[in-house]
Order: C-alpha cells, then sequence, then structure tokens
C-alpha cells in the first residue's frame, strides 16, 4: 500500500500537475497585481481566482472540479470547523479594528464593492465579498492544495501558504503575518476534509466582521 501511494505520488502526472498549478498561480497573482481587467475588481477575481484555475482543471488536468475541494462529503465535521472558525475571526476582525491602517483599509475596501452603499455596509457587500472569497479560497485551498497532494503529501499545505500570503501584500502588514497562520490553519481543514468550503465561510466570517464592527462605529 505505502509502495503505490509513494509511486503515485512520485508519478510524471501528479509532478506535472504540481508544476502547472504553481506556475498558474505566480501568474495570476501577477496579472492581478499589475493590471485592472475590468472596472469592477470582483469580475476580475472571479476571472482570475475561480474561472481559470477551473478551466486549467477541465482542460489541461481533464478531471472534476469535485477533485479540488468542491464537495459536502464530510459536511458535519466541517459545519463544527466552520462555527469555530467564524467565531474565531470576530475576535480576530475586533483586535485588528483596533488599528487605524485596519480601519482605513476596509473602509475603503467595502466602497470600492459597492460604491452606492458608501460605508454602511449593506447586504449586497456582504455578498460581493463572499463571492471575491469563494474566488480566492478555491485558487489556495481547492485549485493550489489539491494539485500539489499527490506529489506532496500533507507538505502541500505549507506550500500553498507561501503564495496565499504573499498575496496579502500591500494590505496592513500585520493581516499579512495572520494570512501566514490562517494559510496553514484553513489549508489544514480542507486537507481533512477533502473541501475548500467551511475555509471560504471562516474567511468570509472575517470580512463580515469587519464591516459589522465599522459598522456599528468601533
Amino acid at each position: 500500500m505505502q509502495g503505490t501511494q509513494a509511486g503515485r505520488r512520485d508519478s510524471p502526472r501528479a509532478r506535472r500537475k504540481a508544476a502547472v498549478s504553481l506556475l498558474a498561480v505566480s501568474l495570476i497573482l501577477s496579472v492581478d497585481f499589475y493590471h485592472q481587467l475590468s472596472q469592477t475588481p470582483i469580475l476580475d477575481d472571479l476571472l482570475l481566482y475561480l474561472f481559470t484555475p477551473l478551466l486549467i482543471i477541465l482542460v489541461i488536468f481533464h478531471e472534476s472540479p469535485v477533485s479540488y475541494g468542491m464537495t459536502l462529503e464530510r459536511w458535519r465535521e466541517g459545519l463544527v470547523w466552520t462555527a469555530v472558525g467564524a467565531f474565531i475571526m470576530v475576535g480576530v476582525a475586533w483586535t485588528f479594528l483596533r488599528l487605524p491602517e485596519f480601519r482605513t483599509f476596509y473602509t475603503d475596501y467595502f466602497i470600492q464593492r459597492d460604491p452606492a452603499g458608501g460605508v454602511t455596509f449593506g447586504w449586497r457587500a456582504v455578498g460581493l465579498s463572499g463571492l471575491q472569497l469563494f474566488a480566492w479560497e478555491f485558487l489556495f485551498r481547492g485549485f493550489l492544495l489539491f494539485s500539489l497532494v499527490d506529489l506532496f503529501g500533507f507538505h502541500a499545505v505549507w506550500i500553498q501558504t507561501v503564495p496565499f500570503a504573499m498575496a496579502h501584500f500591500g494590505k496592513p502588514e500585520w493581516e499579512t503575518y495572520a494570512s501566514i497562520i490562517g494559510g496553514v490553519l484553513s489549508g489544514w481543514i480542507a486537507y481533512r476534509l477533502r473541501s475548500f468550503y467551511p475555509s471560504w465561510l471562516i474567511h468570509w466570517a472575517l470580512a463580515v466582521g469587519i464591516g459589522l464592527l465599522l459598522r456599528a462605529g468601533w
């Protein structure tokens, strides 16, 4: 059994998938940093972080997206991790909003996603932030993580954390440091459950918590 698993991990297909996914994520992050492809940030995120990796999975890997974290097979355990993670994220949001640069950054964040709503953080802004974070989580905890698993096993969790943290460059400094811890924990949950959905909901809980606290005047 161990020999079969080792052979699968060292297969040419596993190596090709790892190479393609790492190069693709590098290109996606570079294009996202240097170019605005549309007038709406959420459209850029959906195109680059969601549709592009889906296209690679279907056209180049010839596989189903279900194998890349799009499954609810262990949904009961996923609900537990989601509840625990969301509770922690509310505390993280409250802590970070005590930093002036964090408040300024996320006030602008919600204005960009819903200009008509200003800083009131309406349900439209909630939904749009959820769409954006769905795409983000799929890129890192879906596409990249499960492209690397065959070759690296659990070590794929550490590897996907690196570009995830780098994607936070330009955001408040302490958020970037926290993203290293968050990337590892979210990657571990996704690896354990074979699903990125709990990681997405936990990440979304952070954005919702920040928005609600801003609206409450914290």
